[in-house]
Protein backbone atom coordinates (compact mmCIF):
# COMPACT_ATOMS: atom_id res chain seq x y z
CA UNK A 1 0.00 0.00 0.00
CA UNK A 2 1.63 3.38 -1.17
CA UNK A 3 1.14 6.47 0.31
CA UNK A 4 1.78 9.80 -0.99
CA UNK A 5 3.28 12.28 1.29
CA UNK A 6 3.62 15.53 0.29
CA UNK A 7 5.54 18.16 2.23
CA UNK A 8 4.56 21.66 3.21
CA UNK A 9 8.34 22.69 2.17
CA UNK A 10 6.78 21.83 -1.50
CA UNK A 11 3.49 23.45 -1.62
CA UNK A 12 5.48 26.67 -0.33
CA UNK A 13 8.00 26.24 -2.91
CA UNK A 14 5.87 26.06 -5.57
CA UNK A 15 3.51 29.08 -4.13
CA UNK A 16 7.00 30.39 -4.18
CA UNK A 17 7.85 30.48 -7.85
CA UNK A 18 4.70 30.98 -8.87
CA UNK A 19 4.65 34.57 -6.94
CA UNK A 20 7.95 35.54 -8.60
CA UNK A 21 6.96 34.38 -12.12
CA UNK A 22 3.77 36.82 -11.40
CA UNK A 23 6.24 39.48 -10.28
CA UNK A 24 8.04 39.18 -13.64
CA UNK A 25 5.32 39.35 -15.46
CA UNK A 26 3.56 42.36 -14.28
CA UNK A 27 6.86 44.29 -14.12
CA UNK A 28 6.39 45.80 -17.44
CA UNK A 29 3.01 46.50 -16.81
CA UNK A 30 3.67 48.45 -13.91
CA UNK A 31 6.65 50.17 -15.79
CA UNK A 32 4.26 51.23 -18.65
CA UNK A 33 1.97 52.20 -16.25
CA UNK A 34 4.07 54.59 -14.11
CA UNK A 35 5.56 55.86 -16.94
CA UNK A 36 2.34 56.60 -18.67
CA UNK A 37 1.04 58.15 -15.17
CA UNK A 38 4.29 60.54 -15.53
CA UNK A 39 4.36 61.15 -19.08
CA UNK A 40 0.31 61.94 -19.27
CA UNK A 41 -0.85 64.91 -17.69
CA UNK A 42 2.14 66.43 -20.10
CA UNK A 43 -0.26 66.17 -22.72
CA UNK A 44 -3.55 67.06 -20.45
CA UNK A 45 -2.45 70.06 -19.07
CA UNK A 46 -1.76 71.80 -22.03
CA UNK A 47 -5.10 70.19 -23.89
CA UNK A 48 -6.80 71.89 -20.55
CA UNK A 49 -4.96 75.52 -20.90
CA UNK A 50 -5.55 75.40 -24.30
CA UNK A 51 -9.21 74.33 -25.01
CA UNK A 52 -8.71 71.66 -26.70
CA UNK A 53 -9.98 69.19 -24.27
CA UNK A 54 -13.51 71.11 -24.45
CA UNK A 55 -13.19 70.42 -28.74
CA UNK A 56 -11.87 66.73 -27.69
CA UNK A 57 -13.69 66.21 -25.39
CA UNK A 58 -13.82 62.09 -25.96
CA UNK A 59 -9.93 62.18 -26.13
CA UNK A 60 -9.27 63.86 -23.68
CA UNK A 61 -11.48 61.93 -20.64
CA UNK A 62 -9.78 59.16 -22.77
CA UNK A 63 -6.43 60.30 -21.91
CA UNK A 64 -7.55 60.72 -17.91
CA UNK A 65 -8.97 57.28 -17.94
CA UNK A 66 -5.98 56.20 -19.08
CA UNK A 67 -3.84 58.57 -16.56
CA UNK A 68 -5.83 56.96 -13.53
CA UNK A 69 -5.39 53.47 -14.52
CA UNK A 70 -1.54 54.02 -15.06
CA UNK A 71 -1.31 55.48 -11.82
CA UNK A 72 -3.24 52.61 -10.25
CA UNK A 73 -1.17 49.95 -12.00
CA UNK A 74 1.96 51.67 -11.68
CA UNK A 75 2.15 52.46 -7.73
CA UNK A 76 4.49 49.40 -6.93
CA UNK A 77 6.49 50.40 -9.80
CA UNK A 78 10.85 49.64 -8.92
CA UNK A 79 9.48 49.11 -5.19
CA UNK A 80 12.14 47.31 -3.20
Amino acid sequence: MSTQSTSTFDGFADWTARKDAGRKLLAPVRCLGFWSAVVLPLVLFPMMVSGLAGEYFPLFAALVVANLAGAVLGRDYNRD
